[in-house]
């Protein structure tokens, strides 16, 4: 629930959809998300320049506290599936938020690419925290 009329990370649900099926990580702890841009400038010969934008899709990363194998048997099912010539379709990411007027906005990143990029690193008596990026073709609000 929002406090003071924040928003606050404990508001936002995610939920996973790889071409594997539903990906559930146990300890997910931080979740970040941003579109990619690009940007053409065109300059008149008045001197005057126009910046044209165009979206490239979105960039984003799942931060979680390894609690289990869920992420690197992941990884090693994808790995498989590359090597065994198996095609990976994209999946979907649907982000759910309780917005500090009671009202609930939902987005669903669409075509999304997952990648482990860091499994963690193992050092005595600290916990094994993982990375896990994605690319998506479009992010919409379907709620």
């Amino acid at each position: 629930m929002p406090q003071l009329g924040y928003s606050l990370g404990r508001d936002v649900a995610v939920d996973i959809v790889t071409p594997m099926g539903k990906l559930r990580i146990p300890k997910v702890t931080k979740f970040t998300s941003k579109p990619k841009m690009t940007s053409t400038d065109v300059t008149a010969l008045s001197g005057n320049t126009d910046t044209l934008q165009t979206p490239k899709g979105w960039d984003g990363q799942f931060d979680a506290e390894r609690m289990d194998g869920t992420l690197d048997d992941f990884w090693a099912q994808w790995e498989a599936n590359f090597f065994n010539g198996i095609d990976t379709s994209g999946g979907t990411i649907t982000e759910t938020i309780q917005e500090s007027n009671g009202s609930v906005s939902v987005y669903r990143y669409e075509n999304v690419s997952f990648h482990l990029t860091n499994p963690g690193d193992k050092e005595g008596d600290k916990t094994i925290k993982q990375t896990m990026t994605f690319t998506a073709n479009r992010r919409k609000k379907v709620a």
